[in-house]
């Protein structure tokens, strides 16, 4: 009666909303009052609903996808910590992970596993994120698995000590980085008085001194149902979903969540007094980077939306080029770039500019140039421009869904914050209609705060089968090179443009010649004319790596470029024909050519200094782990001639894999991409990969850096036969496990590390390779070789091999979930092994490997031989 009640209320406030609408100012030419809301209806698939116990669930069908992703944010996080209690909910975070009343934390570990699960969790400062992903017939073993930790953790005494090592670990990799040590400059002063001033993973005081009793009171508290949100993406029905949400979750009680009331502090969506009642304030920190850095802080309206914040900083980007050139000429080129941003608090929203320096200028001179310039800028924004950025919102919710394992990192912020209602109403873009109209009264004022870094280092509904088909298209005689997947259940397009022999063609026209191409491309396609092209499609474009996103490692390799493309497929022949003119003869113009440039070496100068430590160990490691290339490392400097004589060799289509996911027919496909001219490569290289050292003494390499963090690699390699990759890739994953294990968990001895073997072509790296602080060395390098010894697999059965093998299966699905992703690894498995089957072969191949395999190839090849230690402190 309840839940048919529920949905009669629903239906009655529709109802009655649709009325409200058609009565009342529609009618009424007259009424002056505002607008009513716009009445949008629920996308397909979505349903809300509440549990008797306060737990709001939000349940978005997906029946396309092969997993599930649960995604639990509980309402508490930093923004409710004090100076003494700072880091306890990312510390509770961790203990989660511990051990509950029915399992410990191995068999949390191996019950995860064994079903091909991936459980993470993650803390903010508003809440902290637990998310479940499994294959679909596997969720509710996942969800039992989650709510048990939720709900019946234990929080063991004897781990507690352990986390905190890992937590410290945390930390020390924190404080290593300048951008971290900027960030908690801007939050240490613009929140003053506030928790939301604190770091999200504590001091290392706090999580020293802190007692197990106090983060235990503080997990009761909090973790209640009625202070919870959960989601839910994927493949299922909604009705056997609701069912084992409320079997699972529902019997868990609601309780009252106290907070702490400090009339010196505040937490939560306590106010404080405002820096912005401050004028004209300067502040000086100091961080360990390179460049001066001043930033100027201006006061935006009390309420502002994320469309608002976005609409804004697209409109002072227009300007931003002009502003930067302004200011360079005005101060004898002492000013590197502008680069500008908004945050969003309760506390007080601002304008955030910042501005990179090569040298001393005049601070109040630029703060006063850069205020009035900003005063000037129009913020009146063309409609298509609005209506564009409205598609792009739509893209990324349809986008969002194909990634259950991500929709509630992605969304958690809105969901706490704002509410279910709130993250369904932006994507209707409707908001970004009215953030338009409310910029264009906006008018930036003057300066409220101004913050000066300066460097402290010095130089040094009804379940619908997905219909899914591939095809390739191939013709040497005019080089062309085609992968097409259908997929019915999508209602994306996604393109990906594999670039080839980036490394031959590099070593002969200049260093970062692909970075810089796919950047001017980039540029061209942020033209005012191209985005408004685009804006029909829904078009995001990601033309360049990004080595700082681990799940971004799949770019990491020099032999190929790339552009991926992803849109809604509404219209994919008018899509296709605009990204081949686009393409068709692309010729970048000095001006993209000098922009991209300055770019990246702005980028360079941001990223110089920091953790000097940890560069020094990658250039001994890489000179240490690989043959020396086919290719000249000593390539020229990069001249705007250079570039665009590179573009004619790099950037034709006979010179690109191209893989299309679409919900468009093969055939229908392979005719647009026909549109493109083609002529053959002569004599054309082979795809060439680094090739893994094997030398022939043992070698040690041993420096001294300075600073928060040291860093080890332990490694010897091998010949192997090609046939036993399955079984080393099998083997790599217990090793890896066991280790990891071992020295983060057993030990806290790491917070983040790698360890197993890489096999490359004919050769396997066995290897150890981490970070920690710098008085953990000894202890650890003599623990290494104990690890890749025969008798560290004495215990292993075949039930670990297959719980290890399901857990790998698993996290590899999960990269494989976007349409992008799986346009990616066919185009690479083609590039470089000859068949765009070979990667999903592999992984059916891993799956028959059995606990015979495993010690047959820890036998044939795991004898240490002239392993190489390198260790930087």
């Amino acid at each position: 009666m309840r839940k048919n009640y529920c949905m009669h209320h629903t239906a009655i406030v529709t109802i009655m909303a649709l009325m409200f609408v058609s009565a009342g100012y529609a009618s009424d030419p007259q009424n002056d009052g505002p607008p009513p809301p716009h009445v949008q209806p629920l996308p397909k698939g979505v349903s809300i609903h509440q549990l008797n116990n306060g737990l709001q669930v939000l349940l978005i069908e997906n029946p396309s996808l092969p997993m599930i992703g649960v995604n639990v944010a509980v309402k508490v996080g930093s923004a409710y910590e004090t100076f003494s209690t700072s880091g306890m909910s990312h510390m509770l975070e961790h203990l989660l992970f511990n051990g509950t009343t029915g399992r410990t934390q191995k068999q949390l570990y191996d019950d995860v596993d064994r079903i091909g699960g991936y459980n993470n969790a993650s803390t903010a400062e508003f809440y902290t994120n637990y998310m479940m992903v499994t294959p679909s017939e596997q969720i509710k073993k996942g969800m039992e698995i989650q709510a048990d930790m939720l709900f019946r953790s234990i929080l063991p005494a004897d781990k507690f000590e352990k986390e905190k090592g890992i937590v410290l670990e945390e930390i020390s990799k924190s404080l290593a980085s300048p951008q971290e040590q900027l960030e908690r400059n801007i939050l240490s002063i613009l929140y003053r008085g506030h928790a939301l001033s604190l770091p999200t993973l504590g001091t290392y005081s706090t999580i020293q001194s802190m007692s197990r009793a106090d983060v235990d009171a503080f997990y009761k508290n909090n973790y209640v149902p009625n202070n919870m949100v959960m989601s839910v993406v994927g493949n299922f029905k909604t009705n056997a979903m609701l069912t084992a949400i409320k079997e699972l979750y529902g019997k868990a009680h609601a309780g009252q969540v106290r907070r702490i009331a400090d009339k010196e502090w505040a937490t939560g969506y306590q106010q404080v007094e405002s820096f912005a009642d401050a004028t004209a304030t300067v502040y000086n920190r100091f961080y360990d980077g390179e460049d001066r850095i001043l930033q100027v802080f201006s006061q935006l309206p009390v309420v502002v939306s994320a469309a608002y914040a976005q609409l804004l900083t697209m409109a002072i980007d227009k300007e931003k080029d002009s502003i930067q050139a302004a200011l360079k000429a005005e101060f004898s080129q002492g000013v590197k770039s502008v680069r500008f941003g908004v945050r969003r608090s309760h506390l007080g929203n601002v304008l955030e500019s910042t501005v990179l320096l090569s040298k001393d200028v005049e601070y109040g001179g630029l703060v006063r140039s850069l205020t009035a310039k900003l005063q000037k800028v129009n913020l009146v924004l063309p409609a298509e421009m609005v209506k564009a950025e409205v598609t792009k919102g739509r893209t990324e919710f349809a986008k969002s869904i194909e990634k259950p394992h991500m929709f509630g990192i992605y969304n958690s912020n809105e969901l706490v914050r704002n509410g279910i209602d709130a993250l369904l109403e932006s994507f209707s873009g409707n908001e970004y209609y009215g953030a338009a109209k409310s910029l264009e009264g906006l008018k930036i004022g003057p300066q409220t705060l101004v913050l000066i870094h300066t460097p402290s280092v010095k130089k040094e509904k009804e379940q619908v089968e997905a219909s899914v088909s591939t095809k390739l298209f191939k013709n040497d005689e005019t080089g062309k090179t085609l992968v097409v997947v259908q997929n019915d259940a999508s209602n994306l397009l996604a393109i990906h443009y594999l670039v080839k022999h980036k490394a031959m063609l590099e070593s002969k026209y200049g260093k970062d010649a692909s970075k810089v191409l796919h950047e001017c491309f980039d540029q061209r396609m942020k033209t005012d004319a191209n985005q408004a092209a685009t804006g029909r499609f829904g078009f995001t474009f990601t033309v360049n790596d990004n080595p700082y996103i681990p799940m971004d490692d799949i770019y990491l390799h020099p032999d190929f470029g790339y552009l991926r493309v992803e849109g809604l497929a509404d219209d994919v022949p008018g899509a296709i024909s605009y990204l081949n003119a686009q393409l068709r003869n692309f010729v970048p113009s000095e001006i993209e050519f000098k922009k991209a440039i300055e770019k990246f070496k702005g980028i360079g100068m941001m990223m110089m200094g920091g953790d000097k430590s940890k560069k020094i160990f990658e250039g001994s490691y890489k000179k240490l782990t690989f043959e020396p290339g086919p290719y000249p490392q000593n390539q020229p400097a990069l001249t705007y001639e250079q570039l665009v004589s590179f573009a004619k060799e790099y950037f034709v289509p006979a010179n690109m894999i191209i893989s299309v996911v679409s919900p468009a027919a093969p055939d229908s496909v392979n005719a647009l991409v026909n549109q493109l001219q083609y002529a053959p490569i002569q004599n054309e290289p082979a795809a060439f990969t680094p090739t893994l050292m094997i030398p022939a003494m043992s070698r040690t390499v041993d420096s001294t850096a300075g600073g928060e963090r040291a860093y080890i690699s332990w490694a010897f390699a091998c010949q192997i036969d090609l046939q036993d990759a399955p079984a080393l890739q099998a083997l790599s994953l217990v090793l890896s496990d066991e280790i990891v294990f071992d020295i983060r968990e057993k030990q806290g001895l790491a917070y983040n590390m790698t360890a197993g073997i890489d096999v490359i072509k004919d050769r396997a790296l066995f290897f150890v390779t981490q970070g920690t602080r710098p008085q953990n060395v000894e202890k650890l390098v003599p623990q290494y070789p104990r690890f890749f010894r025969a008798a560290a697999l004495d215990s292993l059965t075949q039930e670990k091999v297959e719980k290890s093998i399901h857990m790998y299966l698993g996290r590899m699905m999960f990269r494989r979930l976007s349409s992008i992703n799986q346009a990616f690894y066919l185009g690479s498995s083609l590039y470089f092994f000859g068949d765009y089957n070979r990667d999903r072969l592999f992984l059916e191949q891993l799956k028959t490997v059995t606990l015979a395999d495993v010690k047959g190839a820890a036998k044939k090849y795991m004898n240490i031989t002239n392993p190489t230690l390198i260790i930087t402190r």
